[in-house]
């Protein structure tokens, strides 16, 4: 698929950090945010810790422990494959995930006006930092796009949450007004699209705000500071 050319957004430099187990990102100016997903970590309801310290114990730690790198090098090969697709360069898909990437190709074609690929976000008002996958069109709609792997399709918890903190971080770090998010899941044997209207990713702004406040609250404001 040959993509037309567009004007990408400022890329902004961020390194990863991690400090008690929570993932920041560190700016050029040496401020460090925590990053959504550690904050959506952090904020999980004592149901949801519970859950997942279930399926731990079920596995046993060795075999939950595969499983869980098994799935972040998919994941990271995947996002490799997109971020290069969709800026024209040249890349070659491992035949391990190659029945992924078939699934994935076709709504990939649905996808222009790229503007940002696997860019740093910051949100400094309300102090949180980030990762999105992509800001483009989706159907002529421009959007934020995040891409998922897994082994099958599963019912949606975080992804919500992380497309509008996503949203609004790059509404505020480049003046856009980006009303709509999609979220990408590709398995093996299919790949799913998931849209959010701006009535809905304005719904869980409003859950995600509070989630950044929460987390403030209960974690000392000085790691908001140089690293």
């Amino acid at each position: 698929m040959k993509l037309p050319k567009t004007k990408l957004l400022p890329y902004y430099h961020g390194k990863p950090s991690w400090e008690n187990r929570i993932g920041y990102l560190v700016d050029n100016r040496g401020i460090r945010l925590p990053s959504v997903t550690s904050i959506l970590q952090a904020t999980k309801p004592p149901l949801e810790k519970a859950q997942l310290t279930r399926w731990r114990k079920k596995l046993g730690s060795v075999e939950a422990n595969r499983v869980i790198q098994a799935s972040k090098k998919r994941g990271t090969i995947t996002h490799e494959l997109v971020s290069k697709h969709l800026l024209g360069q040249p890349y070659s898909c491992p035949d391990l995930i190659r029945p992924y990437w078939d699934n994935l190709l076709p709504i990939l074609d649905n996808i222009d006006n790229i503007r940002l690929v696997e860019g740093n976000l910051f949100h400094y008002y309300l102090g949180y930092a980030g990762r999105v996958d992509c800001v483009a069109n989706y159907l002529g709609i421009p959007c934020v796009i995040e891409f998922k792997s897994a082994e099958r399709l599963k019912p949606l918890y975080d992804e919500p949450l992380q497309l509008a903190a996503y949203c609004g971080a790059v509404n505020r770090q480049y003046g856009l007004k980006l009303k709509n998010a999609l979220v990408i899941v590709t398995t093996p044997n299919e790949a799913s699209v998931t849209w959010y209207e701006p009535q809905q990713v304005t719904s869980n702004w409003h859950l995600w705000k509070q989630k950044v406040t929460n987390f403030w609250a209960n974690n000392n404001a000085s790691c908001m500071g140089a690293s």
